[in-house]
This record gives C-alpha cells, sequence and structure tokens, in this order.
C-alpha cells in the first residue's frame, strides 16, 4: 500500500511541476495581423497570418489590396509568403523579438501608357504583373494573453521587368491577436 501511494504521490507531483512550467506561455499557433499604418497613411488593407513553427520560427502571408487609386509606385495587389527566424528569444513561448524575415512577392497592378494615335496623344493603362525575392527585419512583442504588435521594415527586388518598379518596399506597424 506504501508503494501505491507513493507511486500516485509521484505522478501527482510531476503532473503538478509540469502544469506551473507551462503556467502564463501562449502555446497558440495562428496569429492574424493588421497593418495599422497601411490604413491610415493609404487607402490599403494588409493583412498578415503567420503559423507558429516553434519558438524560434513562423512562416505566413501576407496580402495587401489597394482600395483606391494607385500610381505606379504602389501596386494593386500583392500576395507575399514568407518564412521568418527569430533571434535574441529568452522568453518561453516563442515568435516572438527580433526576426529576420525572407519573402517571396507576387504583385499586380497598372502602369499609365502613352497611346499615339492619329492627331492626338492619350493615355492609356497598361496592366502587370511581377515576382519578386525580399528581405525584412524587425521586432515583435506579445503579450501572454495573445496581443501582438510588431514594427518591421525590408524591401526586395523584381525579376519579371513587366512593370516601371525594379523593387518594392516592405514593412509597417501591426498589432493583431495570436489564436488557437
Amino acid at each position: 500500500m506504501k508503494k501505491f501511494f507513493l507511486s500516485v504521490v509521484c505522478i501527482v507531483i510531476s503532473f503538478y511541476q509540469g502544469q506551473g512550467q507551462n503556467e502564463g506561455n501562449n502555446e497558440n499557433k495562428h496569429e492574424f495581423r493588421l497593418d495599422a499604418l497601411e490604413i491610415l497613411a493609404t487607402p490599403s488593407i494588409d493583412i498578415s497570418y503567420e503559423y507558429v513553427i516553434n519558438k524560434f520560427s513562423g512562416a505566413g502571408i501576407t496580402t495587401y489590396l489597394s482600395l483606391g487609386d494607385t500610381d505606379n509606385v504602389f501596386p494593386k495587389y500583392a500576395f507575399d509568403p514568407y518564412f521568418r527566424q527569430y533571434f535574441l528569444n529568452k522568453q518561453d513561448f516563442g515568435a516572438r523579438g527580433l526576426f529576420v524575415e525572407g519573402l517571396v512577392r507576387f504583385a499586380g497592378g497598372e502602369n499609365e501608357t502613352d497611346i499615339v494615335g492619329i492627331g492626338s496623344n492619350s493615355l492609356g493603362t497598361d496592366n502587370w504583373f511581377d515576382i519578386g525575392v525580399g528581405f525584412v527585419i524587425g521586432q515583435k512583442w506579445t503579450s501572454q494573453n495573445g496581443f501582438v504588435f510588431e514594427i518591421s521594415l525590408g524591401g526586395g527586388r523584381y525579376f519579371l521587368d513587366d512593370n516601371d518598379n525594379i523593387g518594392f518596399l516592405k514593412g509597417g506597424i501591426l498589432i493583431g491577436y495570436r489564436l488557437f
């Protein structure tokens, strides 16, 4: 009977210690963010989703959609699949802190073109699509209850030369929440 009682006590203590180590940890893996700077500065929306692979890395996709008239500088839409590596992460739950992100950008938009006709010059639009590669560096803070704040800046280069721009900038001030 003493051995049985001692075994039960050891199991309960080990279970309690295991629970104590996870207290306050946010082990949710799905994170959604919205770029607040993009919404305030331009008539566009930038939504990001990240799957937390482990405390040192994550992968996701960012979707950009312009809600107004664009010029040749900004795309009408962009999809950026990315992979992130986190550094200097001293917390029990990860995917936060200093990060470096590698991405591939699929973007499209419109360019104004000169249409030379008989007796008159006019402007027209030409649709473009391009693929680029880029890098971003940033910092992400995550609270224990799942709220996320992130600042990032980076850029990349297009490769198909289908538009007037040879490169792009990426970054912003993002707020979000880490779910399930």
